[in-house]
């Protein structure tokens, strides 16, 4: 069994992952990040849509835009379509997770792919690697490993709710300026999706019910006319959509990203809040590491909170409401959404939050 020894060590090279190492590393901390993957950010299992604030708060290329957004076409199962405002980017994700990972690296953090986390061990965790085991010795343990988190059930984190999305990546005829989302009584409690990437879409469904997810996407497809022959591949995942986790710290483990359920749970957005606190948890984990002082971890819990409580626990009322009225009847359903989904006024009511990454006021 190898041994290894380090401040910090994270557990998934995803946004969350690679943005808590980066900081960590920054901090003065020396950082392990892992990954089961055999490559940074594949396959990928993202819509790509990310608001145009993201670019302010990660170390990013412009080399990962595909495209930018300027609106968004929400169509209510009633037929109404209705454009509001919507600045962000479609993004290659592969290419931010890259990105992501290498700037985590340049800072000094030591990347293992195809290495993952077993169990707990004291000071720290079991990885292997192939057949190969190490003991990885460390003060801090972050958790960026997705919504089923290995490390989460270390601690006893367990998700409320979770949506099933089934996306493939379509030819498009011509190119498409906005992004579209369909609502439906197919799609249980989620939405579908179209969104551009200049020849090429995003064509996705999430919904409840998971192993209807593929025939949910064939119904969007057909709806859209989309042939198999303009299919080019396939992805799928998992949404967080029960809002975050009551604690996501506990002794010298933190959750972060959909681990820690900070996922929009209306949207399924996940990448700007993934960033964000992954920061955030890196920059904690690493002064706690640095100064061997686990009590500091305490702060990640209250400053992500700071940044984005109101907005995630709003969103987790109004996805309540939206589960609580999810109707058969498409003018029913169309009321509930209007006043549940972001693009329309009744979804702001009583929210004041200053985050930076909330989504715009609408603009019917």
């Amino acid at each position: 069994m190898i041994l290894l020894r380090c401040d910090v060590v994270v557990v998934g090279a995803g946004p969350a992952g690679s943005m808590a190492a980066l900081s960590a590393a920054r901090a003065g901390a020396e950082v392990i990040l892992l990954d089961r993957r055999q490559a940074v950010g594949l396959p990928v299992q993202c819509a790509e849509y990310v608001p145009w604030q993201l670019a302010e708060h990660v170390p990013w290329s412009p080399d990962c835009v595909v495209q930018r957004i300027s609106a968004m076409r929400t169509h209510l199962p009633d037929g109404q379509v209705v454009e509001t405002s919507g600045r962000g980017y479609m993004i290659d994700r592969w290419r931010l997770d890259q990105h992501l990972a290498e700037a985590a690296r340049h800072a000094g953090a030591c990347l293992l792919l195809r290495t993952r986390a077993v169990e707990p061990a004291p000071g720290g965790l079991l990885a292997r690697q192939h057949d190969r085991e190490a003991r990885i010795q460390a003060r801090v343990i972050v958790a960026a490993d997705g919504p089923r988190s290995t490390v989460g059930s270390w601690i006893g984190s367990d998700h409320r709710g979770l949506l099933t999305a089934a996306q493939c990546t379509v030819a498009l005829d011509g190119p498409l300026a906005t992004t579209q989302v369909y609502f439906d009584p197919a799609y249980e409690g989620g939405y579908g999706w179209l969104f551009p990437k200049g020849k090429v879409a995003n064509v996705g469904v999430g919904l409840k019910h998971g192993l209807r997810a593929k025939d949910a996407l064939r119904h969007l497809l057909d709806r859209l006319s989309i042939t198999r022959d303009r299919v080019l591949s396939y992805t799928g995942g998992l949404i967080p959509s029960g809002g975050p986790l009551e604690r996501t710290w506990q002794d010298n483990v933190i959750l972060v990203g959909d681990a820690a359920g900070q996922t929009h749970p209306i949207t399924g957005a996940g990448v700007a809040n993934a960033c964000l606190c992954g920061s955030l948890a890196g920059q904690v984990a690493g002064r706690a590491a640095v100064k061997n002082d686990p009590t500091l971890l305490e702060g990640y819990e209250r400053q992500w909170r700071d940044f984005l409580g109101a907005v995630l626990a709003h969103a987790t009322a109004r996805r309540r409401f939206l589960d609580a009225h999810w109707s058969h009847d498409r003018h029913q359903l169309s009321t509930a959404v209007r006043q549940s989904w972001i693009a329309f006024p009744d979804y702001g009511k009583h929210l004041r939050s200053s985050n930076v990454l909330t989504p715009q006021a609408p603009v019917e």
